[in-house]
């Protein structure tokens, strides 16, 4: 059920970028190890590097350049400087890995191609196959799916080339896999379809000569994943049963890994029939005793009415299941069991993501603050969320943000109402009109003040529409029905989140924590209208704006600094009235980041104006990386605004999913 980012290759010469900085006899011995290993002409180099991850003396620090020139040295000496083909692929891997780790893909394939041609020219089929699989890792690492799937095919072919069917068959197996990835990364049907093809011709091959039995349950599985995938739900249902009756014949003694294998199937059943509103089949299959493991783990959570665990994998397929044939409570339930209760999952991210995942089984059910707790967690995982997870998010707005769209909604539709009174209207005066001049007057006189009233209706509409989109983006909504995305070069974003709101919250009333939240955010808003910022949204306790869109200009960091130290003081004296006065109180943290953004509005009814990219995940990285009452901005800010303001330098500061980046307290200019 967990949802990834592509499954990268054998990250093979990662391995090699492990080791102790901290000492020279650390590093010695790292060398010495390296080359024995290294000058063991016996050993390939995927061997050797194999060899070298596992020797465990190396610490977490990237290796250095003069050690890899060390390593060089090796080479060339015991080789008196000339290297064979061999040496030279091993090169070929190190500066590879050397340029892919620090993101400058250009010299990596540079250096890739330079060494392709060479054995092309030697047809060397060997090497044209490590050499097919280097670019598959290093396009894959990148994202690059349409070049990864190129190079996957021509791997596929060589490998192919002068094999009988049956191996081929053997082989082919991988490339069923990397062809249902690929679909997944590119939501292409035709890959899946693919994938599809091939893993039949498998399963059809080895059903045909048993005596040549390759295991073919997980053929089965990708099969069956496909066909969900392509929302062919009668056929997932008669694979899966295949897949079980050959399962159970080749596994007669079911252990805990055929088990696992088998309560995946009956999860793939049970979402075939809910799809397909066979709502007892799927409950049937949902609910076999199978699917209950006997052992408690990290991984999995006691229902007490069954008497057994439930693992994750089977917990979240069956809230998914539960939804699907609209048993709506029993899915929050068992969801708050997970994330809530005294028997929830140990493992913290699964917990994470199994709330982010299903925060609208909460809602669907009037659960509002666990699950305004579920989207907060899902925008903070966007940066390690799938393109697809990334797409859901979007669509689904924070229960504050619904309640706001939903007040257009409901005055969209008094527009409605009065227009038609204002046709009903007009009927009747047009019947009436043959009375007399006088009623004539008098009906005329009720159209305009009707008129009147739909203007001001109109008015209203579009004042609250202005509350929610910027002029220009509504503007081009009103006239075209639509709005384009647009890429917007050079913005700054700010964030905000409370220290400890959840906490916090549990202290007050809820009138009164609407009541706080309001007044801060109420404050916030005024200060972004002062310096002609743009309020994106909120999330729960977090506030985001940006300044430089949907217009751009070029004071936008000196605007959103300046708005973040205005936040500063104004928490600064709310804190002390707050305290003089014995109350709880907020604190505060803010960061702030520039760079490009994709800006747009989302959806076609329930619409809000949102900025996507890299700049805004780094800048909620500056918030969630900062401290308590401080303003902490990126290195691109501070160089935009250095002269401005007053700053102190903290150093590198590791940030989620960004490494060790620099970060700058700023402060007003004495």
């Amino acid at each position: 059920m967990f949802k990834k980012k592509i499954v990268k290759s054998l990250t093979f010469l990662a391995f090699l970028l492990i080791l102790n900085p901290y000492t020279a006899d650390s590093q010695s011995a790292r060398i010495s190890a390296q080359k024995s290993l290294i000058t063991t002409d016996t050993l390939t180099p995927d061997e050797i590097i194999l060899q070298l991850y596992n020797y465990k003396n190396w610490g977490n620090e990237p290796v250095s350049i003069n050690e890899w020139e060390q390593i060089k040295t090796i080479l060339l000496e015991r080789k008196n400087k000339s290297l064979s083909l061999r040496d030279e692929y091993f090169f070929c891997l190190i500066e590879c890995n050397k340029w892919s780790v620090s993101k400058q893909i250009g010299k990596a394939l540079y250096c890739l191609d330079s060494f392709y041609k060479k054995v092309k020219a030697l047809k060397n089929d060997e090497y044209l196959i490590n050499i097919y699989q280097l670019y598959i890792k290093i396009y894959e690492e990148s994202n690059m799916i349409d070049d990864a799937l190129k190079y996957t095919r021509l791997l596929y072919a060589l490998k192919s080339k002068n094999k009988s069917y049956a191996e081929i068959m053997a082989l082919s197996n991988v490339f069923v896999w990397k062809f249902f990835v690929y679909g997944g990364s590119k939501n292409s049907p035709e890959l899946y379809q693919e994938a599809q093809k091939l893993g039949e011709k498998r399963i059809n091959h080895y059903e045909k000569h048993p005596s040549m039995d390759a295991n073919i349950a997980d053929d089965y599985k990708v099969n069956i994943m496909v066909l969900l995938r392509l929302k062919n739900w009668s056929k997932a249902i008669e694979v899966s049963h295949k897949a079980l009756k050959y399962h159970l014949k080749t596994y007669i003694k079911l252990d805990e890994g055929s088990l696992n294998y088998a309560r995946k199937m009956m999860c793939y059943l049970a979402i075939s029939h809910a799809h397909l509103n066979n709502k007892d089949s799927a409950l049937i299959y949902i609910n076999n005793p199978i699917m209950l493991q006997s052992t408690s783990t990290d991984r999995n959570v006691y229902l007490s009415d069954k008497k057994g665990y439930l693992d994750a994998d089977e917990i979240l397929e069956r809230i998914n299941v539960l939804m699907l044939v609209k048993e709506y409570k029993e899915a929050a339930q068992l969801l708050y069991k997970v994330v809530y209760s005294e028997y929830k999952l140990r493992d913290k991210d699964i917990r994470e993501y199994a709330l982010s995942s299903f925060a609208d089984v909460f809602e669907s059910v009037g659960m509002y603050k666990e699950a305004a707790e579920g989207y907060k967690l899902m925008a903070n995982m966007t940066d390690s969320t799938s393109q697809e997870e990334i797409n859901t998010l979007i669509e689904k707005q924070t229960v504050h943000n619904r309640i706001e769209l939903a007040n257009i909604n409901e005055i969209n539709a008094k527009k409605d109402e009065l227009a038609q009174k204002q046709l009903e209207r007009q009927i009747l005066v047009r019947n009436l009109f043959i009375a007399g001049f006088s009623l004539f007057l008098i009906f005329s006189i009720l159209i305009l003040f009707q008129r009147n009233s739909i203007k001001k209706g109109k008015k209203l509409s579009d004042e609250l529409l202005l509350n929610i989109l910027p002029f220009s983006i509504a503007e081009e909504l009103k006239q075209k029905g639509k709005a384009e995305s647009k890429f917007i070069n050079e913005v700054t974003v700010l964030f905000t989140d409370f220290k400890g709101f959840t906490q916090l919250s549990e202290q007050f009333t809820a009138q009164e924590l609407v009541a706080e939240i309001n007044e801060c955010f109420s404050a916030f808003d005024k200060i972004m209208e002062k310096y002609n910022i743009e309020k994106i949204k909120t999330i729960g306790d977090a506030y985001m704006a940006a300044g430089g869109l949907p217009t751009s200009n070029h004071t936008h960091a000196l605007d959103v600094v300046n708005a973040a130290l205005d936040i500063q003081q104004y928490m600064a004296d709310y804190k002390n009235n707050r305290e003089k006065a014995g109350k709880l109180f907020f604190e505060i943290r803010i960061g702030v980041h520039s760079g490009p953004v994709v800006a747009g509005i989302v959806g076609i009814k329930k619409f809000a104006y949102d900025i996507w990219g890299d700049t805004v995940n780094t800048a909620s990285r500056m918030e969630s990386s900062g401290e308590v009452g401080k303003v902490n901005v990126s290195e691109t800010t501070y160089q935009l605004t250095k002269e401005l303001f007053n700053f102190e330098y903290r150093g590198k500061i590791a940030a989620k999913g960004k490494g060790a980046i620099n970060m700058y307290f700023a402060e007003h200019l004495s």
